[in-house]
């Protein structure tokens, strides 16, 4: 069988969770988590991943919306592996601000107290411009405009050839475009309506869909999914963006992409 590089989306919405709906995050090809909202791993369940299955996690930043899964994540392998199924082995990459995280959930499961919680991943820090080579991927890294510490991320399926770049949570920042560019999708950050104010948008780190979709064009990537979006507007900010770039769509909850290599 033909592999394939698939995105599910476990949540979409913007830092506070809403009915039904979680906060942004998605698993690449069933393996590798893309920040783990407030309830990543209950929603692997939902949407029927594994959370076993999980090899990497990898944090755009550091804002709360974008780690409070961890400690639900390390309590749930916890309970759930035992010793017949050999050493787990989890690597976690992220910006300067990850060891910190770490350490916090940490200290939230009392791993002195509980030693079964108390588990080590490979924790990497990347820095913009840095590569990170594993098995069936790399992962290439350039900075974001946020308030903190943030990283967008250019992942390449070894197995199938297919490039996927995510932004994480950002302000509308021309060298991402270079950093995408030709990648076959682009997730990205579409938190505001278009009109949102300009000086708003520049001091809380966001863009909007047609700011996405400008970098999308700029970069001549061949799709644009929209994250990390508030509902209000949504059909009125998907027109727009797409008479700046066409092949334009709003990330949904449980959705799963199957992304050919150009």
């Amino acid at each position: 069988m033909t592999p394939t590089t698939t995105i599910t989306f476990l949540g979409t919405a913007d830092a506070v969770p809403e009915a039904g709906r979680d906060v942004a995050s998605f698993v690449i090809n069933g393996t590798h988590l893309v920040d783990t909202g407030w309830c990543g791993t209950a929603q692997m369940m939902r949407f029927g991943l594994d959370p076993l299955q999980i090899k990497t996690i990898i944090l755009t930043h550091c804002h709360q919306d974008h780690y409070l899964g961890l400690p639900q994540f390390f309590f749930y392998w916890a309970q759930r592996w035992h010793s017949g199924m050999g050493k787990p082995s989890l690597t976690i990459i992220g910006p300067g601000d990850l060891p910190d995280v770490m350490e916090a959930t940490r200290v939230f499961l009392m791993v002195d107290r509980y030693p079964r919680y108390a588990w080590k991943p490979d924790i990497r820090v990347i820095q913009p411009g840095e590569t990170i080579q594993a098995d069936d991927f790399s992962l290439a890294a350039c900075q974001t405009r946020h308030p903190v510490d943030g990283r967008c991320y250019r992942f390449t399926d070894r197995r199938t050839g297919a490039t996927v770049a995510f932004t994480g949570d950002t302000a509308y920042h021309e060298p991402i475009a270079e950093h995408v560019r030709g990648c076959d999708l682009l997730i990205h950050d579409a938190t505001f309506p278009h009109d949102y104010p300009r000086p708003d948008l520049e001091r809380d780190g966001h863009s909007t869909a047609v700011d996405a979709a400008r970098i999308a064009q700029r970069a001549a990537v061949r799709r644009l999914i929209l994250l990390h979006y508030q509902q209000t507007r949504c059909e009125e900010s998907l027109a727009r963006a797409a008479q700046v770039f066409p092949n334009v769509s709003f990330a949904r909850e449980g959705q799963t992409v199957d992304v050919q290599p150009s």
